[in-house]
């Protein structure tokens, strides 16, 4: 009978031990374009604080001596879905972020202002929920049709979906 009970008692430990977990990144970024410039959207799940990285992902040289290049933007949301130009003016409000070596690391940092060919890109953003994040190049923007977003699709790939599709199901994810 004491045998019988033991599998009752170790059930609640696997599940404590999943409550203790960070909540997972959400589908609550995508990729649009409007003409011919790559634009971020975010669903900012009614948060009143938000922001949008796009950084590249060349992953090429040491770890302590690569360089990140990024552009950050960061503010208060007007609406529950903020679009922003990447490596455009920032909305009324919101701020670009200077490029700031981090004290903890060895990292350097630098502006990105640019997007070049044959580079991978990645955007992602926060807002009460991090986003899962979006690799692209500039060969995905033709693919991206003026009522379409690209999303991600699985842990290594992306999709396009339409417009008004990407802001319900991430709104279903906040």
């Amino acid at each position: 009978m004491r045998g019988r009970r033991r599998p009752w008692i170790l059930l609640p430990l696997p599940l404590l031990l999943l409550t203790a977990c960070s909540p997972a990144e959400e589908p609550i970024v995508a990729l649009a374009v409007q003409d011919g410039q790559p634009i971020g959207v975010l669903v900012t799940c009614d948060d009143s604080d938000a922001n949008i990285r796009v950084f590249e992902n060349d992953h090429q040289g040491e770890p302590g001596e690569r360089t990140l290049i990024r552009w950050s933007i960061g503010g208060p949301p007007a609406s529950e879905v903020v679009e922003v130009a990447l490596l455009g003016q920032p909305p009324e409000g919101w701020e670009v972020a200077d490029a700031v070596d981090s004290p903890d690391s060895d990292v350097d940092v630098e502006l990105l202002t640019e997007f070049r060919a044959g580079v991978t890109y990645t955007l992602d953003g926060s807002s009460r929920r991090d986003a899962r994040s979006v690799d692209f190049t500039l060969a995905d923007l033709p693919r991206i049709g003026p009522d379409q977003v690209l999303v991600s699709h699985g842990s290594r790939s992306t999709k396009v979906v339409s417009r008004e599709t990407f802001p319900r199901k991430a709104r279903d994810r906040c």
